[in-house]
Parts: C-alpha cells; sequence; structure tokens
C-alpha cells in the first residue's frame, strides 16, 4: 500500500507553480490513499475550501482528511463559535476523526483543532480523554497488524523546529499513543519535515510531521510532503522537497513492524 502524505495546503496563500509542480508529482506516483493533516485553507472561506477540494478530488484517490487550526474560520466570529466545521464539512467531509481499515491497515484520525482556547493564541490544539478512550477502542477493535494516526498538531518536540506549539492534553496523549502501539503518527502545523521515533516496552513508534505542501508561508523547511509505503512488514517514508521548481528526494526512512512489536 503507498499513502501520499500532504499537510497544510494553506489555500489562500497557495504558489500556481507549486500546485502545477506538486499535481505532476503525485500524477506520477502510484498510490492507493491521500492523507492530508488539516490546514486546507488559509482563513476558512468557501473559495478556499473549494480551491482545496477540487485539488484533492483531481487525483481520483480516497483522501482522508482532518481539520486543521485554519479551516476554523477567522473572520466570521458567529460562524467560528457555533457552527466552527459547517464549511469544512460541506467541501471536505462529515466525518471530523475518520476511519480507514482495510484489514491490513488501520489508519484514525483525531481533531486537534479548537473554536477557542485557554490561551491568547488559538492557533494550537487540544486532545482530550475521550478522544483518546475512542482512538484506543477503534485499535482494540481491529485485527490490521499496522496502526496509522493523523492529527493536525504535533504532539512530541519536532526535531530541529524552533515554533512553539501548546496542546492541551498533549503530554497525556503522547505516553497513551505510546501504549496504543502506534507505528506511525502524521502531523503537520509547524510547516517543517521531520521524523522522530519513540520506544515503549519494545514497540517503536514514528512521528512524521510534513512541511506545508503549497504555501508561501514557510518556516525553517522547503515546501514539501510525503510518501510511505508499507510493505513486507515495513514502512519505508520518502520526504520530498522543493527546490528548483521540482519536488526531489529530501531523506528516504525505513521502520521495520515484526511480530514482536505486537506481542
Amino acid at each position: 500500500m503507498r499513502i501520499i502524505h500532504l499537510s497544510d495546503l494553506h489555500f489562500g496563500t497557495e504558489i500556481p507553480q507549486l500546485v502545477k509542480s506538486l499535481d505532476l508529482h503525485i500524477r506520477e506516483t502510484p498510490a492507493d490513499l491521500i492523507i492530508v493533516s488539516g490546514d486546507f485553507t488559509q482563513v476558512g472561506s468557501s473559495e478556499e475550501f473549494i480551491l482545496a477540494r477540487d485539488f484533492i478530488n483531481s487525483f481520483g484517490l480516497p483522501a482522508f482528511c482532518v481539520p486543521g487550526n485554519h479551516d476554523i474560520p477567522r473572520y466570521g466570529v458567529t460562524e467560528r463559535f457555533l457552527n466552527p466545521y459547517q464549511k469544512y464539512r460541506r467541501y471536505v467531509g462529515q466525518n471530523l476523526e475518520p476511519v480507514f481499515d482495510n484489514g491490513a491497515v488501520c489508519i484514525a484520525g483525531i481533531n486537534t483543532a479548537r473554536r477557542i482556547l485557554p490561551h491568547w493564541n488559538w492557533a494550537h490544539g487540544a486532545i482530550n480523554q475521550e478522544q483518546l478512550d475512542h482512538l484506543r477502542s477503534i485499535y482494540d477493535q481491529s485485527k490490521a497488524p499496522v496502526r496509522i494516526c493523523v492529527m493536525h498538531h504535533p504532539i512530541h518536540k519536532v526535531k530541529d523546529q524552533n515554533f512553539k506549539t501548546i496542546v492541551y492534553g498533549g503530554a497525556r496523549a503522547l505516553e497513551e499513543i505510546k501504549t496504543m502501539k502506534i507505528d506511525l503518527v502524521l502531523t503537520g502545523h509547524v510547516h517543517h519535515a521531520s521524523a522522530t521515533s519513540f520506544e515503549h516496552e519494545g514497540h517503536r513508534t514514528v512521528f512524521l510531521s510534513a512541511s506545508t505542501a503549497l504555501s508561501r508561508r514557510l518556516r525553517q523547511s522547503a515546501n514539501g510532503y510525503n510518501v510511505i509505503t508499507i510493505a513486507d512488514n515495513k514502512l519505508t517514508i520518502d520526504m520530498f522537497s522543493y527546490k528548483d521548481e521540482l519536488f526531489s528526494p529530501l531523506e528516504t526512512i525505513t521502520h521495520d513492524i515484526t511480530a514482536k512489536y505486537k506481542t
């Protein structure tokens, strides 16, 4: 199985040449699924959502999506508080925490975006215990040997990234995710490509952060995205970075998934 992992499209701040280059690169990559880990838009407008929807749908592949903080309307205060995901549900998907399970791979999403937080910066995220309990029940019911979780905000310290992110409940979530024996956690938000792993009782969880795919809002990384291949008890992660009007290989990471990890 091959998965394309995109994040932080931020339509409304997209670079046209980047859109063309990414479109071409994805079409040249045989894949089974596209995962988008949030921030389809910049300000959560209908126009931006339509651009994002049309871009994702143009590939004709199943899409697994979770919202990001920018997908909650920035300027519509009434909508933000009373119906923050109205446009997301209309243009992207009804389910904010989708599940995909084909018997070989179980993928579960968590919505870390919030309409309001106990902090002046509402760009931060949160995870509550109810979400973690639901996540655990999904994996407990699945017989798939490979477990993947998708969320917008990273709950770990992203390697070589100084951008401060607060996720309320994140420390507890990090510890519980380790015990769930999740193999791969896909995140975005910080616009920085990075892979970090944690071990717990013989099992390794890889946290993979993607840079912004299309936006001019760069931080320390160039634009980029990831391709994950699952085969022969291995996860092969190919990270791509945009340079000289092309997406080129940045780094390849191989993660073994063996029987002992699941016992």
